[in-house]
């Protein structure tokens, strides 16, 4: 399910659902907990004694507002003859969530009208043991357990506030909800309840003539009932405003640090993308996949985890877009998250501790790594390539020792007999073996750390990792390379190559293990494009026979398209300079994403409509670089790469 214009401060973050309705609220220091995993906070509104809710029939547009991280939705209920307009934001310094609602009344009568604010909270993700009152001094209905409490009021511009409220058990004993004592208009003003509960207050307002009336909905977060009443209690019209104003104002110059020459959508949606990748960037550094909670109804488990790879990519998206500050927090978790070997785990939680994996540590009766290497090298490789890019070296002096070091050396020693890397799981997570993705990856990473050691006067260890690499080209040449296919295997698996089309072969030219115009690679892009591109809908497909997600059993499809794979596609062609292929590439990307610009990690092949997670924050850092990388190639003048940079030998 598509998760539209998701909001957040590092602590707090909110995604609605097509109704406009929120279903997921993280919260904690490192916006680590969802209070909500997909269960709808539901919006309705009553005028003059008819009710509806606010859903989707009645919703008419919905994006974010200019170039800011508010989110503003249109709703014009069929037969109440008022339209609803809502303005949502998190704001950038204090840790509340908060809506202004604007009622306008479309008819020559004066109305009156009540809007309706369900609660459905599951703190920690779950529904039992949660406590939901009303609070009389704090005008306002308070969920908690344990150190979450969030209260929810509203307060309008005259100064009034709830005038009903509800608290109940839901989907317990034959109990629907709270959510349905709103439909006749009227609030029960039960106090409270425990268990599994939600709650639902009301504010009402008179409406003169074709006049309007707004107030503020929100949702104040806290760790204990002292700060959740200190911080709550404060909020009045006038604070709302400001910070409704503040954070608009934030997002607006944060999004211009870096503008593109492209013309069309591009610019926008590469705004948006920023938007979408800061919201999944936390306070302390994590940069989750995706905040899509949708997963957890699938197979329990879901992807609001930090995999090191994904994270890296979006790391160096934002550093070159500007915005190196979020991805040094990335680099401070990662420093304190390395194994003591050198290595990065399967996957994290978003405050840096070691999080669920299915990749086993036993295969045919001995021990193994449980890794993908490609993980550890890409966090290597993409603090070095921004580092050399735009000479910013003050962000690699803190992490030189503790986390390049660490990585360089245990990727430099990880290797066989024959200089290849040693045996470990592929980026897709499937199969166990030496693959071209790791090859290339962990190639680039060496260099990169070589070019570090080297600015650092290590020359020995400069070389070391040089020698590394260079022998690994030389194996990868001479190993993986098929003169009679034309083609490089995508992987070696007990010691037999596989050469199954795999869009993972783009990393081969995008790392630099091979030149992008060898003719070796031309071959190879060359039948990945025409064995991978899927007929009708368009777009690549990750490899030939991909079952994952696969919409019904069909040999003419190879799998489903993905954004990251025909975002690779679309950076090949620009490093070859055939434009008009990348901008193919580009442009299907472009018409796969929502109206806000969110984009999911893979769309259905029969009607391009997006499937599994949505946003996937790997698929708008693809995007970024992308984006970037055309707008350098149509100007012909690279961006950010300083003086110091070309002096250090960029």
């Amino acid at each position: 399910m598509v998760r539209y214009t998701p909001l957040g401060n590092g602590r707090v973050l909110v995604a609605f659902d097509a109704n406009h309705w929120i279903v997921d609220f993280y919260y904690s220091r490192a916006a680590r907990d969802n209070h909500a995993v997909g269960q709808p906070f539901m919006f309705g509104i009553s005028v003059d004694g008819t009710f509806r809710w606010l859903d989707r029939s009645a919703l008419r547009e919905t994006d974010y507002e200019g170039d800011t991280m508010i989110s503003r939705a249109v709703y014009a209920p069929p037969g109440l003859g008022v339209e609803v307009v809502t303005r949502d934001f998190v704001d950038v310094l204090e840790d509340v969530y908060a809506r202004l609602v604007t009622v306008r009344n479309l008819s020559d009568s004066g109305r009156r009208f009540s809007a309706f604010m369900h609660q459905n909270f599951y703190i920690y993700g779950n529904d039992i043991g949660d406590t939901g009152i009303y609070h009389p001094a704090l005008r306002g209905v308070l969920h908690y357990k344990g150190a979450r409490y969030f209260l929810a009021s509203a307060v309008g511009e005259d100064g009034g506030t709830i005038d009903q409220y509800a608290v109940g058990v839901k989907g317990h004993r034959g109990f629907a909800g709270t959510w349905k004592d709103a439909e006749d208009g009227e609030l029960s003003m039960n106090p409270v309840a425990n268990g599994s509960v939600d709650s639902v207050i009301r504010y009402s307002s008179a409406l003169a003539p074709r006049g309007s009336k707004s107030f503020f909905y929100f949702i104040a977060c806290g760790q204990d009932m002292g700060s959740v009443a200190s911080l709550g209690g404060s909020l009045d019209w006038g604070r709302l405003t400001s910070m409704l104003r503040r954070t608009s104002n934030y997002w607006s110059y944060w999004s211009s640090r870096r503008s593109l020459r492209l013309g069309g959508d591009y610019p926008y949606l590469f705004r948006r993308s920023l938007f979408i990748l800061a919201t999944h960037v936390n306070s302390v550094g994590g940069i989750a996949a995706s905040l899509d909670s949708d997963q957890l109804k699938v197979n329990r488990d879901g992807y609001y985890y930090v995999w090191p790879r994904d994270a890296a990519i979006a790391a160096y998206a934002l550093s070159m877009a500007g915005h190196s500050q979020m991805a040094a927090r990335f680099f401070d978790l990662m420093a304190s998250s390395i194994s003591e070997e050198g290595y990065f785990h399967h996957k994290y939680y978003v405050d840096g501790k070691l999080a669920s994996t299915w990749l086993p540590m036993v295969r045919d009766g001995r021990a193994i790594a449980n890794i993908q290497e490609d993980e550890t090298a890409l966090v290597v490789w993409s603090l070095g390539e921004y580092v050399r890019r735009r000479g910013d070296v003050a962000l690699l002096a803190p992490y030189y020792e503790r986390l390049i070091v660490r990585a360089a050396d245990f990727m430099a020693g990880f290797v066989g007999d024959d200089g290849l890397p040693r045996e470990s799981y592929d980026l897709w997570e499937e199969r166990y073996g030496v693959h071209a993705f790791t090859v290339a990856s962990v190639y680039a990473a060496l260099n990169a750390a070589a070019w570090m050691a080297g600015f650092f006067g290590e020359e020995d260890r400069a070389s070391r990792y040089t020698a590394a690499a260079s022998r690994m080209r030389e194996a990868f040449l001479s190993k993986f390379y098929s003169r009679e296919l034309g083609r490089f295997a995508r992987s070696i698996i007990g010691g037999r190559p596989d050469f199954t089309l795999d869009s993972a072969l783009l990393a081969v030219p995008l790392l630099g293990l091979v030149e992008p115009g060898d003719p070796r690679v031309e071959s190879t892009v060359g039948q990945l494009r025409s064995g991978l591109w899927v007929r009708g809908v368009g777009g690549l497909a990750r490899y030939q026979g991909d079952g994952y997600m696969r919409v019904r059993d069909d040999p003419s499809i190879p799998g489903n398209p993905w954004i990251i794979t025909t975002l690779w596609l679309a950076r090949y062609y620009i490093r070859v300079g055939d434009l008009p292929h990348a901008m193919e590439a580009l442009g299907w990307v472009a018409s796969h994403a929502q109206a806000s610009g969110v984009l999911p990690e893979q769309v259905n092949p029969y009607d391009g409509s997006p499937l599994s997670a949505s946003p996937l924050a790997w698929s708008h850092a693809e995007l970024i670089l992308a984006l970037l990388e055309m707008d350098e190639r149509i100007s012909g003048v690279p961006q950010g790469i300083s003086q110091a940079a070309r002096g250090a030998g960029a």
